[in-house]
């Protein structure tokens, strides 16, 4: 089976739009069983609606995971407004709008192919990636998600509630996040016609994939990068072959010992216009894609 990964597209800056089109051509002209998109399109529903349509057009399959970017509500105060639920966006309003471009939304479901099984979550962070030295330098920062002036804009665009309406912290988000993709990659376990599984998350599961800069505020940010916990549950089911993440903007590919098994982990995140420092189409086209024969 023949896939290709894309993720954080950010759609809202133009010349990523474009380059959307031009990574679909690639994909088209290589040709492909299915692609996944590992999140971060837009927090505009059209553009996650024009983007799945594009790969629809050049796959028989398109699997997305939204990342936080997609999770965000189009209003600067999403806490202080209790009709708005990040859980609802999540689990009702994604699904319907993924499923009506003929896209599959991993998270409701696992998805099984040619043999291969797929699973996927957002995932959350719990400032696990956090440098063990600078969490009580950091105290409240973290949960305000503020520091000197820099701000991580979920604290504003985002809102898990409980069912009471109150705001569930990260860590709490993050279990339930693992909790059920460890569901779902249970599932597929147990499926005798699934010979491997390929898991996909937008927020980061293992350490190796976290750019470490030792400086501020970078190692303040990387708190929000993910969760330890995910790569355990990841870790923790041997089908697993292969562990696809967006979120971080630096892209890499490696193969990390995980139970006694090699899992191939990849990420191929477009990015900022600015953090391509004025690379050509071919270029980003070369390296932003990640390509899975399984």
């Amino acid at each position: 089976m023949r896939i290709a990964s894309v993720s954080d597209l950010h759609t809202d800056y133009a010349e990523n739009r474009e380059l959307v089109v031009a990574l679909a051509t690639e994909i088209h002209r290589r040709g492909v069983d299915a692609v996944i998109v590992a999140g971060d399109v837009s927090h505009k529903d059209d553009r996650i609606r024009r983007a799945l349509a594009a790969f629809r057009e050049v796959a028989p399959e398109v699997l997305y995971v939204p990342g936080n970017h997609d999770l965000w509500f189009d209003v600067a105060d999403a806490p202080s407004r209790p009709e708005l639920d990040t859980w609802r966006r999540y689990r009702e309003l994604l699904p319907a709008l993924v499923e009506a471009e003929g896209a599959i939304y991993l998270p409701k479901a696992p998805f099984v192919r040619l043999g291969i099984g797929f699973a996927g979550a957002c995932g959350w962070y719990d400032y696990s990636f956090l440098l063990p030295e600078l969490r009580a330098e950091l105290g409240d920062a973290l949960g305000r998600k503020q520091l000197d002036g820099f701000m991580w804009a979920d604290s504003l665009r985002t809102a898990f509630r409980t069912a009471d309406g109150a705001i569930m912290d990260d860590a709490r988000v993050a279990r339930i996040m693992e909790r059920e993709l460890a569901a779902q990659l249970d599932a597929l376990e147990a499926r005798e016609d699934v010979r491997c599984v390929v898991a996909v998350t937008h927020h980061l599961a293992f350490e190796e994939a976290v750019y470490r800069s030792r400086r501020m505020p970078w190692e303040f940010f990387n708190g929000f990068m993910g969760s330890r916990g995910m790569g355990e549950v990841i870790g923790a089911r041997a089908k697993v072959a292969v562990a696809i993440y967006g979120h971080t903007h630096f892209t890499g590919d490696r193969r990390l010992e995980i139970g006694g098994r090699s899992v191939r982990v990849v990420g191929t995140a477009l990015g900022y216009p600015r953090e391509r420092f004025g690379a050509s189409a071919e270029e980003v086209v070369a390296t932003r894609i990640a390509w899975l024969e399984l």
